[in-house]
């Protein structure tokens, strides 16, 4: 009887990079050539703009600049804006001043300052600003301002010393304030993108954004889930592959099956795309995660720490890669769409 063939060295190296897990595999899933990209949405979040499929359901934001969160409240339709205006900012101050009463029976290092002032005339619209203890052991500089579009609220977070006053409070909002547009017209390609509006022209030290959407699940339809989120680079190191974890996968006997781990360049910048099925060895259904990750380049706002993810169960797994494809392909930066329409 001949023996066996000796392996081949590629199976060999891929058992070595893989630990000889029978529960891991490669396969190359490129888009399906048959299916045409989804209509999208272009949604401009912070420096980027997200194509966001036209059948996804957008979710909360966060658009944080230089440590001022941006937040942009619809007026309600037949009230009064005056009145409208204060029924928002009053539930602030109240919930804010019960902290402040709590706190103070605790003593002085437990309450924080405080502080209440109608700033209009700072910001040419009625604003009213508080200042007050967060939930945290910073105080948070508050702000609603009534522009014609929206009530504007600017909220920045900032370390007092234990026991201080709310001191310099309106500078670093005010200065933001001026910086700020609502809407998306004749935009600066400089531009941050908030929910409704932009800051352009402002030198920022700290910016985080992020989005996400989902794709209505009905009855018999399972969820998808896009997401994207940016902040201050923090390293320039490449992320690790889903590889780098197969030991321990292996010895909670965790099933897995990757489609997709590659670098690739969206918007001039080289990040990991990892496709992948992952479960546990009980689990009905194994889910799917398809992300794209790049570490950011040293403090360039333009360059970010960046993920966008998608995740659903593996049934939903066709629907999904559609939706990938589709953003990575559409993916850009505000600079490259708007400068390209200047």
């Amino acid at each position: 009887m001949r023996p066996p063939p000796f392996p081949s060295l590629s199976i060999l190296l891929l058992t070595l990079i893989l630990g000889g897990c029978h529960y891991m595999t490669i396969d190359t899933a490129g888009p399906n050539p048959n299916l045409p990209p989804c209509p999208v949405t272009m949604f401009p979040v912070g420096r980027f703009m997200v194509p966001v499929p036209k059948d996804m359901k957008l979710g909360a934001g966060i658009h944080n600049v230089n440590k001022i969160t941006i937040e942009e409240i619809a007026w309600k339709k037949g009230r009064d804006r005056e009145e409208y205006l204060k029924e928002v900012w009053m539930l602030v101050r109240t919930e804010a001043w019960e902290r402040y009463i709590e706190g103070g029976k605790l003593g002085p290092s437990n309450q924080g300052g405080w502080a209440e002032e109608d700033v209009s005339h700072l910001f040419g619209y009625p604003a009213m600003l508080f200042c007050y203890r967060s939930k945290t052991a910073d105080h948070n500089i508050d702000v609603h301002i009534g522009l014609p579009e929206a009530i504007l609220r600017l909220t920045e977070s900032r370390f007092y010393p234990i026991g201080n006053a709310c001191l310099d409070m309106e500078e670093r909002i005010l200065n933001l304030f001026k910086h700020y547009r609502f809407g998306n017209k004749n935009v600066a390609p400089d531009s941050f993108f908030s929910a409704g509006g932009r800051v352009e022209g402002l030198k920022t030290w700290h910016e985080r954004a992020s989005l996400g959407a989902t794709w209505p699940a009905g009855a018999s339809r399972p969820t998808i889930r896009l997401s994207f989120h940016t902040s201050p680079s923090c390293t320039d190191e490449f992320p690790k592959n889903v590889f780098t974890g197969s030991a321990v996968a292996r010895k909670h006997g965790i099933r897995l099956h990757v489609l997709r781990s590659q670098k690739r360049t969206l918007a001039g910048m080289v990040g990991l795309e990892e496709v992948y099925l992952i479960g546990n060895k009980d689990d009905d259904e194994l889910r799917l995660s398809a992300s794209w990750k790049y570490p950011g380049s040293g403090k360039d706002p333009e360059k970010p720490d960046i993920e966008l993810k998608i995740t659903c169960p593996e049934s939903a797994k066709e629907k999904a890669l559609h939706i990938w494809d589709t953003v990575m392909t559409k993916f850009t930066t505000v600079r490259e769409y708007y400068g390209r329409r200047s």
